[in-house]
């Protein structure tokens, strides 16, 4: 095999139903300099035999089996192990889409990274298809330029590592948090993001993202992912801040605090105060929540969407025990509410 050039990471555990549609889609590429890394993450189906099964009749497939750790857990070791020039991070549930990697590898050209798009499925029907709107390359100066035109509402085009090529020199000793099972993926790519200066986009959907019910991400209003979150945001907003350092000027990466962090995370975290009951709603939690808020200067009473003026209204006046009582009056009612 010529130098390798790309490394395809790819997490295991318990996928025994979509493994073989997984790694077919490799073998089915073109495109053939790249290595697979599979990481069966403490399987206890057949996972790690079919994991075993493509490393023993192909040279460029590797298994690697460790205990249970979780999939940031799984990615660091696969990255520990890469070779190649570039790294792809692959969801073992999902599959790539034909002529996937000769479309990433055919328009970079020595950029920290390359953004491609994806197609969602749900039940196997297409529902999203999220893709760049050119294929652009994006150097030095004119690298702020790529926030501008590639950050979407809710972040659709980088929350998640997949779809995407990393300079593997580049990614350096950046590694995923394996303290988050949420959104730990997201975190890495803004990490990613402000260690690197050039970046380029292919405006094709490589990669078939299906959702699953039951996946980690439909699990928004637990309270462990309560949890999740005030692990997350406290990282993501430093890293933002990092970026807004460095690029001051970026208007869309200046709004992402308020618009992502305000609007999306901590307004979620308000609507489930007000609807569900939680041991996690305290004069703490509560007092974390508008810390953070306090540090979006855009904030205003009708600065997100309009349903959530109440929420904006209570932060304005600023009183914990008062903000308490309503979410907790509020959630006895629905949870009244949802009984008859």
């Amino acid at each position: 095999m010529d130098k390798c050039r790309l490394s395809i990471i790819i997490p295991v555990y318990n996928v025994e139903e979509y493994l073989d549609r997984c790694l077919g889609s490799i073998l089915d590429q073109d495109f053939t300099s790249y290595e697979v890394i599979l990481v069966d993450d403490g399987s206890t189906d057949s996972s790690p035999l079919i994991c075993d099964r493509y490393s023993a009749t192909d040279s460029r497939f590797r298994t690697l089996h460790k205990p249970n750790g979780g999939v940031s857990s799984a990615r660091n070791a696969g990255l520990e192990l890469a070779k190649g020039e570039y790294i792809m991070f692959l969801d073992s549930d999902d599959a790539l889409l034909p002529y996937a990697l000769d479309d990433m590898m055919e328009v970079v050209t020595g950029e920290d990274m390359v953004v491609a798009g994806y197609a969602a499925f749900m039940g196997g029907v297409p529902v999203r298809n999220v893709r760049p709107r050119a294929t652009v390359s994006y150097r030095s100066a004119d690298y702020p330029k790529f926030f501008q035109d590639n950050i979407r509402r809710n972040c659709e085009m980088l929350d998640a590592p997949w779809s995407k090529l990393f300079k593997r020199k580049t990614i350096g000793s950046t590694r995923f948090n394996e303290e988050l099972s949420y959104a730990e993926d997201k975190l890495f790519v803004f990490n990613f993001l402000a260690i690197c200066s050039s970046a380029c986009t292919c405006p094709f959907p490589v990669y078939a993202y299906h959702i699953r019910s039951g996946s980690l991400g439909s699990d928004i209003v637990s309270d462990r992912h309560l949890m999740q979150l005030r692990r997350f945001l406290p990282a993501y907003a430093e890293v933002l801040a990092s970026l807004d350092r460095r690029y001051p000027s970026c208007r869309k990466l200046n709004m992402l605090y308020h618009n992502d962090i305000v609007g999306r995370y901590i307004c979620r975290i308000l609507n489930i105060f007000l609807t569900r009951k939680t041991q996690l709603l305290d004069a703490d939690y509560l007092r974390w929540i508008y810390d953070m808020m306090a540090a979006d200067p855009q904030q205003g009473i009708f600065s997100v969407r309009f349903a959530q003026a109440g929420n904006m209204l209570l932060y304005k006046i600023g009183n914990i025990d008062l903000s308490l009582k309503v979410y907790r009056f509020c959630s006895r009612l629905t949870s009244v509410l949802r009984k008859k």
